[in-house]
């Protein structure tokens, strides 16, 4: 599964400015690619014109050489998988009821629930360590506890491209390990993986692809270590910082420091 971006332009209408202006990216069958930047860049508002949940007025997504748009929502199901920041579920749901929602786009009045599935379903849950947690109800788990969930959710659609929008913003440092890790050996299977971060260190330690946006624009792309410089930082984040090399693999190691260039300002992500 190839992914090509093409001149994309994105506004919520016609009397707004755009929050994803001009992007082009191209995503390799295999490859992990981290887009970063700071609130209000766009980095959202991307994957869910990736997504077909948000139409550009500009440009064009394609993958494997078809437009998204030209696909039907079953098509779209099978080729793409989006897990958004803040997902929703049936009040009651069980877990393993929650992961089985990721099979819907393979089932029809002609294939219906097979063993299959159920094996999709299980591998799912094991690779993402909730296989405990089955029978419990998802809003009766922790923050943490439901993200894997979810994450299991969409590793049982089977789609070969897999958009993950700041999947382990409510995660501790250990699982934020394991899901890391996961998105990564995703990819190395084959999987075109793109995730949206906030925490630069990890884009950087994780990245095959490292895509910076600042004012809904790409700036920088490019392997981390090649792109990743107290300039960059102070440009997309305003605040010093000193870069590093990790002692294991050489990837670019944040150090900011405590006295920020300018003072920031909160904004809604989108």
């Amino acid at each position: 599964m190839r992914l090509i971006i093409e001149n994309l332009t994105v506004a919520y209408d016609a009397s707004s400015d755009a929050v994803v202006k001009e992007v082009n990216l191209s995503v390799a069958a295999g490859q992990l690619v981290v887009i970063v930047g700071p609130n209000g860049c766009g980095k959202s508002t991307l994957l869910r014109a990736i997504a077909r949940l948000q139409k550009p007025q500009a440009g064009t997504v394609r993958v494997d050489g078809q437009d998204v748009w030209q696909l039907t929502p079953r098509q779209a199901a099978h080729a793409i998988a989006l897990l958004p920041q803040s997902p929703l579920a049936p009040e009651g749901i069980s877990v393993s009821d929650l992961v089985r929602y990721g099979r819907h786009p393979h089932q029809s009045l002609l294939q219906l629930w097979s063993a299959a599935d159920q094996a999709v379903v299980e591998r799912a849950m094991q690779a993402c360590n909730v296989s405990e947690l089955a029978q419990r109800r998802l809003d009766r788990l922790s923050g943490g506890q439901r993200q894997r969930c979810w994450l299991a959710m969409i590793l049982a659609q089977e789609a070969p491209l897999m958009l993950l929008d700041e999947p382990i913003s409510m995660l501790d440092l250990g699982h934020q390990i394991e899901v890391l890790s996961l998105a990564q050996r995703l990819a190395r299977a084959g999987a075109s993986v793109v995730m949206v971060l906030h925490d630069l260190i990890a884009a950087a330690r994780y990245a095959d692809v490292l895509v910076a946006m600042q004012g809904g624009r790409v700036v920088a792309q490019g392997a981390p270590r090649d792109i990743v410089t107290p300039e960059l930082v102070a440009s997309l984040y305003g605040v010093h910082a000193d870069i590093l090399s990790a002692p294991i693999d050489g990837s670019p190691v944040v150090v900011p420091s405590a006295r920020p260039l300018r003072h920031s300002t909160c904004a809604e992500e989108v």
